[in-house]
């Protein structure tokens, strides 16, 4: 999906100031730029508002007591002391930062951030980033932004502070106070990055080496989702259910494919269970008719093949394993010591007897398929002092 960056100096000033812009796809590649009023812009979907550093004071401050809800009462009059502005018009914006117990906060003018959200309604922003936090930071190392004219100077994961001119020769004097602010935390290099290529390397006398970076362009600078959104507090844009999608994409696709070779596996299964059960109820049948002929008409072949084999030991004067006398030497030996035996009936090769145990558990142990028999209890009854239930002996395959 296609991102417009929409880029707000000190010059603009409404919807008919000229903004520059650039539009980008998802791998940052700049498709169109230009500057224009917004109404000449390309409308995409996705929107991102970049300010100036000047437009942006960003300073760090002891963690306010309380929660996120009191601190947006709180942090304009914070602020006040360090914008020297009415905390009225003071919109801030609390960011984690390095030192424990302490916060870094970003102010904007609240008059001209609703100036930026009334002009751009049309194409609602979801963001709103300082560019100078865009920079990449190195370990142990800041990052300083130039033109020849004006610059500023990203100093850690969420503080940074546009600096005045300087020339050739004359560091801008914020960057001298801040290294000398920074004492033994002041960083091994600072990263030099130039916004246009006709710009003189300075030759500053500085603490720390200043070291040639790549060149610098807002409309082609990664965007980290570190870079605090300054749409917070009253300004946060409305959730919409769609937001995060592009991120959770890559695991949606996983997770699909996942999907998609499970369901395949099973089907795959399932039709080779299939055919072997054919196959084994084609076996089956074929023995059936080869033992008892195939004028027989066949239902269930394993069942009739049973009751047929019962029929043949009978007219051999046979006992069968569902006769009366097999089922009760194998039911004898599952009564414990206690049972008390209520009522006794056989019919068809079932076994029920009436029966009161101690309760409900000594049932449930007795059942399932043992020596060829199963065994299953119903109609449990609590007694006072104990259980009754009927307790079904029958072969295995007898239904």
């Amino acid at each position: 999906m296609n991102v417009l960056r929409l880029y707000f100096s000190a010059q603009w000033q409404d919807g008919n100031s000229p903004c520059p812009w650039a539009l980008c796809d998802e791998a940052g590649t700049v498709l169109q730029q230009g500057v224009s009023p917004l109404a000449a812009i390309p409308r995409t979907p996705e929107c991102i508002g970049i300010l100036a550093a000047d437009r942006v004071l960003i300073f760090t401050t002891n963690k306010p007591p309380g929660n996120l809800r009191r601190w947006r009462t709180a942090l304009p009059f914070i602020a006040e002391e360090h914008a020297l502005t009415d905390p009225d018009d003071l919109h801030a914006v609390p960011a984690a930062s390095s030192d424990v117990g302490s916060i870094a906060v970003s102010v904007i003018s609240k008059s001209w951030l609703k100036q930026i959200l009334s002009a751009t309604a049309d194409r609602p922003m979801r963001r709103l980033i300082a560019e100078s936090l865009m920079p990449t930071l190195s370990d142990n190392s800041w990052t300083l932004v130039r033109d020849g004219q004006q610059g500023f100077l990203r100093t850690s994961m969420t503080t940074g502070m546009a600096l005045d001119n300087g020339d050739e020769h004359t560091p801008p004097l914020a960057l001298q106070l801040s290294l000398a602010a920074a004492g033994l935390r002041a960083p091994a290099q600072i990263e030099l990055r130039l916004s246009d290529t006709n710009t003189v390397t300075p030759d500053w006398s500085l603490p720390v080496p200043l070291t040639p970076g790549d060149a610098w362009d807002w409309r082609r600078a990664p965007i980290s989702d570190k870079i605090p959104n300054l749409l917070w507090g009253d300004f946060a844009p409305t959730l919409r259910l769609l937001d995060g999608l592009g991120k959770l994409r890559p695991a949606l696709y996983i997770l699909l494919a996942a999907l998609a070779i499970e369901v395949i596996g099973t089907h795959i299964e399932w039709s080779m269970l299939a055919r072997e059960k054919h196959a084994l109820l084609q076996q089956q049948e074929q023995i059936f008719r080869a033992a008892f002929g195939d004028e027989s008409t066949l239902v269930d072949a394993p069942l009739q093949m049973q009751r047929n084999l019962a029929a043949l030991r009978h007219g051999a004067g046979v006992a069968d394993d569902a006769d009366f006398i097999a089922l009760l030497d194998a039911a004898t030996p599952l009564l414990s010591a206690g049972a008390v035996l209520r009522g006794l009936s056989y019919e068809s090769g079932k076994l029920e007897l009436d029966l009161k145990l101690g309760n409900a558990a000594a049932f449930h142990a007795l059942e399932g398929q043992r020596n060829g028999f199963r065994i299953r209890a119903s109609n449990l009854r609590d007694l006072v002092d104990g259980t009754e239930a009927k307790l079904t002996l029958s072969q295995e395959g007898l239904r």
